[in-house]
């Protein structure tokens, strides 16, 4: 489909958002932070990113959606209190990528939608200063090409994958090194700003470029909580 065209037609926006167990979240944050707060955290920045998707007014048309997936019910009953849809994780548990982008392509086989009307969107969860504005700017170049990413503020992972037009699958690759695998296997790397967009949360390091970058309510919470309990201001 001639560019032009796919930009114009007439679409909705399906974003998928996969979550492993909340205990088994954001280890190489385990030196800074408890299992607790960091639970806590994981929590706090799916609640933001959900908030912001709807904002977005993703998953408020009745033909667009947002499935979180994941195999934690704690997950599943934070997908519920936002009225999206859960999707079990057949993995069990992310932790190995070839479990992770098979539940993706699991979840994007069982979506309900028509493929041919419907663009998807494979989204991080932990992106706490993530803003509407910039999601919405990213799925319109999207749109322009195809399958694409926005590559993470490291330039080597994957914030986005989109799959937009008709026979385009997301055939996710995420994993180490995710963005240079996308693009080997054709999806083009976005242009654009976007820090909220690439600013995913792995460090203690990431987690302070997003405080400053102005973080969700539930994720300025924890972090705020967490500040107070160390007596330290920071992030």
């Amino acid at each position: 489909m001639e560019a032009q065209h796919r930009s114009e037609r007439a679409v909705h926006t399906h974003v998928l958002i996969a979550v492993k167990e909340l205990r088994l979240a954001k280890s190489r944050l385990a030196e800074s932070l408890s299992v607790a707060d960091r639970t806590d955290l994981v929590a706090a920045m799916l609640h933001d990113t959900l908030a912001t998707l709807l904002g977005a007014g993703i998953g408020t048309d009745p033909h667009s959606g947002i499935t979180v997936v994941t195999p934690d019910p704690a997950v599943a009953a934070i997908a519920d209190e936002y009225g999206v849809r859960h999707w079990p994780d057949p993995a069990r548990s992310h932790t190995d990528t070839s479990g992770l982008n098979a539940a993706l392509v699991a979840a994007e086989t069982g979506l309900e939608s028509r493929p041919d009307e419907t663009d998807l969107v494979a989204l991080q969860a932990d992106l706490p200063a993530l803003r509407a504005a910039e999601l919405l700017d990213a799925l319109t170049a999207a749109r322009r090409v195809g399958r694409a990413i926005v590559v993470d503020h490291t330039g080597t992972g994957t914030a986005a994958l989109f799959a937009c037009g008709p026979g385009t699958t997301l055939d996710p690759r995420f994993g180490s090194n995710s963005a240079a695998r996308h693009i080997a296997s054709g999806a083009q790397a976005l242009d654009g700003g976007w820090p909220g967009l690439r600013q995913d949360v792995d460090t203690v390091a990431d987690l302070t470029a997003a405080a400053r970058l102005g973080v969700g309510p539930r994720t300025r919470a924890v972090l705020d909580r967490i500040a107070c309990t160390s007596g330290d201001r920071r992030p």
